[in-house]
């Protein structure tokens, strides 16, 4: 047991930092990682690096306070500020800031670098770098024929570029994605259990297809809207989310078993019925398994299952 860890230690030091997998940009970067992990800190609670001495606290509390003004109580995929932020830290590979960050933020992603990359970012890198190595190879070997897979579902082409940042902290559930169907752009957690193992592969499809999945347009939301208006049935706030959910944890789940992997359990099935998609499994394993399986159409299974979420029990 102590080789292969320290084997598995060796293969993810040795990792490259950016991987190119299928249609995948998979990279660990130092900028993202630490904007991440201050507005965790401000918008979540989590605490700052452990290992920071007395002298270093207050010039990470002063990065932190920075970003508690600015970041605190906006959202990460809808203020076009942090979206641009993210996307500008993102493209960043050397030690100069780009000028297009404003100069507030700028100035405490400065100050706290230094105490970063000397107390946290060499963790938070190799669990990043380990996450992508062990990541890429699944999506080289399933991403096209998920991608198909989706295609499918979806009723139109999949998302074309996806850009990956893996992160120590990634928003409130693990993982975000903002973008199109021409690209995305995806903030991934390498510590959070939802994206360890064979959850990976589930988490890219699901946070690319987020390119052309919309509440009440693109793939899913535009059916949803047309069954509606139509049935004149009002569509939980979610349920374009739960099929979403359901399809990229289905469809991953398939290839995994053509794979060997027949034991497979889709996110979705860990608590969320029970929680945000209650009500909805029955509907969902029912009607939309059905069409993707072939046994009925897409609009059917739309109708179906918009008319068993929001009838009175």
């Amino acid at each position: 047991m102590a080789l292969i860890t320290n084997l598995l230690l060796v293969a993810a030091l040795s990792s490259p930092p950016s991987v190119q997998a299928e249609r995948y940009h998979l990279q660990s970067n130092r900028w993202v990682n630490l904007h991440q992990r201050l507005l965790h800190e401000v918008q979540h609670g989590t605490p700052p690096p452990a290992r920071l001495t007395e002298s270093e606290r207050p010039v990470w509390q002063a990065a932190a306070q920075t970003y508690r003004t600015l970041f605190a109580k906006r959202s990460l995929l809808a203020n076009q500020e942090l979206v641009d932020l993210n996307a500008a830290l993102s493209a960043t590979i050397g030690n100069e800031l780009p000028t297009t960050i404003a100069p507030k933020v700028a100035e405490a992603l400065r100050q706290a670098m230094p105490l970063y990359e000397r107390v946290q970012w060499p963790d938070d890198d190799l669990a990043n770098r380990f996450w992508i190595a062990v990541t890429a190879p699944m999506l080289e070997s399933a991403a096209a024929e998920l991608t198909a897979a989706h295609t499918k579902a979806y009723g139109m082409p999949f998302t074309k570029r996806v850009r990956v940042d893996v992160t120590a902290f990634a928003g409130q559930f693990g993982a975000y994605s903002v973008g199109n169907a021409e690209a995305v752009h995806v903030v991934v957690s390498s510590i959070d259990p939802a994206n360890h193992g064979f959850g990976a592969l589930e988490a890219m499809m699901h946070e690319a297809a987020h390119g052309v999945v919309d509440v009440t347009e693109g793939a899913i939301g535009a059916d949803l809207t047309r069954a509606a208006k139509e049935l004149q049935r009002k569509p939980p706030y979610n349920l374009w989310h739960a099929l979403l959910f359901f399809t990229a944890g289905e469809l991953t789940r398939q290839a995994l078993a053509r794979r060997g992997i027949t034991d497979y359990q889709p996110v979705i099935y860990k608590g969320m019925f029970d929680r945000q998609f209650r009500g909805m499994q029955q509907p969902l394993e029912t009607h939309w398994r059905a069409y993707l399986a072939g046994t009925k159409t897409r609009e059917e299974a739309i109708r179906q299952i918009l008319l068993e979420v929001t009838a009175e029990r």
